[in-house]
């Protein structure tokens, strides 16, 4: 029985040994470091600083990252550092940071730290807040067709913010102009907009925006009347008009009214309704009479065409 017992022990002992020697040997923590932060932009507004920078998607050593990435803003002074922002991202995010606390005159290193399994390497982002331009004078808007012309006082390089309805202004401006005035082509008519600009100065990825100037709201509206209907004719037969013109090319066209004026009166519609097919027949008619008819079309903004070219038809008496 001792033989056994000590026979198995030593199987064991020789087991538990071949084990060890197929073990993975553990990863150093080097390898698991991922890259540092790629910073895109630094701009500096009196409201505040944002951070704008991308998260690494790569190890330093070891391929690609699986998993989501933490990240940590301080903003540090000497050895004294704050924490400004942290979170965990997908690999390769695009990350926004805000810091409304940072103050005008100071200047600031803003440490970013990525981490996975282990730290990555910080990014030092030095900045000085201030001092800045004086915000743009004078904006004002007009709106038109299909665009919207702002204007104001001229005097260095500005940028310009859009937004509509109850959203917030975004970090990427509409435009850069240099100048005084620029024309946004990119608007839908019956759609509010809302406007301010900034002076603007950059500096490799350093941004420094002024205060906004006053804001200023406007609706561009469709005033531009569609084609004018061509091709107009009328026929009596078997007791009706028949009244035809040729089809409006438009793409915002709603419809077409049709005027009808008896022998000398006033012009109505023929119908309350508007007509969606260029044609139409008039059933109210009468032996003898003098019938005059126009045609208009109108679009989905209310605007209307002026009339055609009238043509007049003249009832048999006979009623044939």
């Amino acid at each position: 029985m001792g033989r056994i017992v000590k026979g198995g022990l030593v199987v064991l002992f020789l087991f538990l040994m071949g084990g060890c020697g197929h073990k993975t040997p553990p990863i150093p923590p080097r390898t698991l470091m991922p890259r540092p932060v790629d910073v895109k932009e630094v701009r500096v507004r009196p409201s505040g600083v944002y951070l704008v920078f991308t998260l690494p998607s790569k190890y330093v050593r070891r391929g690609r990252i699986s998993t989501g990435v933490y990240y940590r803003v301080d903003r540090c002074m000497g050895s004294h550092c704050t924490s400004v922002a942290g979170g965990r991202e997908a690999p390769g995010s695009l990350v926004v940071v805000k810091d409304p606390h940072a103050e005008e005159g100071m200047f600031y290193h803003y440490v970013i730290r990525p981490r996975v399994e282990a730290r990555g390497v910080p990014v030092d982002v030095p900045v000085k807040i201030g001092p800045f331009p004086s915000p743009p004078q004078g904006l004002r808007a007009d709106a038109f067709q299909g665009k919207v012309v702002l204007a104001w006082e001229r005097g260095g390089r500005f940028v310009v913010y859009r937004r509509v309805a109850v959203e917030d202004y975004p970090l990427k401006p509409l435009a850069v102009v240099d100048g005084g005035g620029y024309e946004d082509l990119s608007v839908d008519n019956g759609v509010t907009y809302h406007y301010v600009v900034r002076r603007w100065k950059k500096k490799g990825l350093l941004v420094v925006e002024s205060a906004p100037s006053r804001e200023v709201v406007v609706t561009p509206m469709d005033t531009e009347p569609p084609p004018t209907p061509q091709g107009l004719t009328a026929h009596y037969r078997g007791g009706v008009v028949y009244i035809a013109w040729d089809p409006v090319s438009a793409g915002d066209l709603a419809g077409y009214y049709l005027y009808r004026r008896v022998e000398g009166g006033e012009w109505t519609p023929v119908t309350r309704e508007v007509l969606y097919q260029p044609l139409y027949v008039d059933r109210k008619v009468s032996p003898g009479m003098t019938c005059e008819y126009r045609v208009v079309s109108i679009d989905q903004s209310g605007n209307m065409s002026e009339p055609s070219t009238v043509v007049r038809i003249k009832i048999p008496a006979g009623g044939r």
